[in-house]
């Protein structure tokens, strides 16, 4: 079973560059945890991103959460 959720918070804008840093940093150890994970190893490049986001919901839902983020921070800088 699989249920969306939506969240919604408010940040001011060094509060939320500072959390996108922070999600950033997260999302950047993650992903290199698991590129070079043997269970990766075979996987072609172009798809290893990929199958690593379908395999782990956390490290997808920081870049959910980062993309939507960089938007909102962007459109506060306009």
């Amino acid at each position: 079973m699989s249920t969306n959720l939506s969240i919604q918070i408010q940040l001011n804008a060094l509060q939320a560059e500072a959390y996108l840093r922070w999600l950033t940093s997260q999302y950047e150890q993650l992903m290199a945890a698991c590129w070079y994970d043997d269970r990766y190893r075979y996987t072609p490049q172009g798809l290893r991103g990929k199958r690593i986001l379908e395999d782990h919901p956390h490290i997808a839902g920081l870049n959910r959460t980062m993309r939507e983020l960089v938007k909102q921070v962007g459109e506060v800088r306009s």
